[in-house]
């Protein structure tokens, strides 16, 4: 039974009789003819009964005709949606985003995608580094954008590294701090700090930035995994942030936020990477957000590399 065949079937049931289904479906009619005994063979069913006046449908036939069509439905349905996912007009994308890659993508990166792309869909995960790792292997999400160093050495992940983004300390235009000119550790620590979660890495180079001792709690008046809020509340107090160029370039073009200059300050920035399945083949409209992702960091790192 194939789907030609049910075509073969729908046909003759719709003409009434094997000369003009023959020509619907473009078969000689001994050849429809052997298409439907062979059908009528597999079924153990008689579909038609033939008379000199033509074809008749059998009680049997019309629900196995009914159920044809419903399946050829389907099989136009699914070569339809086929060539919809191959022209990105169809499907879904799922990506985790961490902090930083989410403030530097988000909303530009949705934006562009969705007006290349307005019909799929697409879902975000915002998180810690561990879960959407996780989701990832479960084929929960498609890709994840996140620093490459709170990855696991697993094969299973395949690792696309980008340009590093650098990261500094930045301060609300017209903080104390910033009149006194570059800073020492002992003064950032004069000041409330805020920042995403950190991840072990990112703690160390903390630590040793502000001279504090390995085993003491580095003190933050704020956590938060949405840099947005963090922004704004360093906007509005003197708190200071530290965050990557590239994820508070609106607010130093708009002088709402200015970085503030560290004295023998260790280079601390984040090794952004896109993280897929390996040997795993990515939707078409996930290979498309995958590489608009990468044009969109790149492109926001050398904008704030050339300010």
């Amino acid at each position: 039974m194939t789907v030609r065949r049910l075509s073969h079937v729908v046909a003759l049931a719709e003409a009434g009789s094997f000369a003009r289904a023959a020509d619907r479906v473009h078969l000689s009619q001994p050849a429809l003819s052997r298409s439907i005994q062979a059908i009528e063979a597999e079924l153990g069913l008689r579909l038609f009964d033939r008379a000199a006046r033509g074809v008749t449908i059998t009680q049997a036939g019309k629900r196995i005709v009914e159920r044809a069509r419903r399946v050829l439905f389907e099989a136009n349905c699914l070569v339809r949606d086929a060539e919809l996912l191959k022209t990105h007009e169809a499907g879904e994308v799922r990506i985790g985003l961490g902090p930083y890659p989410a403030m530097v993508l988000l909303p530009e990166m949705l934006v562009e995608f969705s007006q290349r792309h307005p019909n799929v869909e697409v879902k975000l995960e915002l998180n810690h580094a561990q879960p959407m790792i996780d989701m990832l292997l479960a084929e929960e999400v498609d890709f994840l954008v996140l620093d490459r160093r709170v990855l696991p050495d697993n094969p299973a992940l395949s690792v696309r590294p980008l340009r590093r983004h650098e990261g500094a300390w930045f301060a609300r235009s017209g903080h104390p701090l910033i009149a006194r000119g570059p800073a020492s550790a002992s003064a950032l620590r004069e000041f409330p700090l805020v920042s995403v979660p950190l991840p072990p890495f990112m703690q160390s180079a903390v630590h040793r930035l502000l001279k504090i001792r390995s085993h003491e709690k580095i003190s933050v008046q704020l956590e938060c995994n949405d840099v947005r809020v963090l922004k704004s509340f360093v906007e509005q107090t003197d708190a200071l942030l530290f965050a990557t160029g590239s994820s508070v370039r609106n607010e130093l073009a708009a002088r709402t936020l200015v970085p503030v200059h560290v004295k023998d300050a260790p280079r601390i920035g984040l090794e952004i990477a896109l993280v897929v399945l390996a040997d795993r083949t990515m939707s078409p409209a996930g290979e498309v957000a995958l590489s608009l992702a990468e044009q969109v960091l790149n492109d926001a790192n050398l904008a704030q590399r050339t300010t």
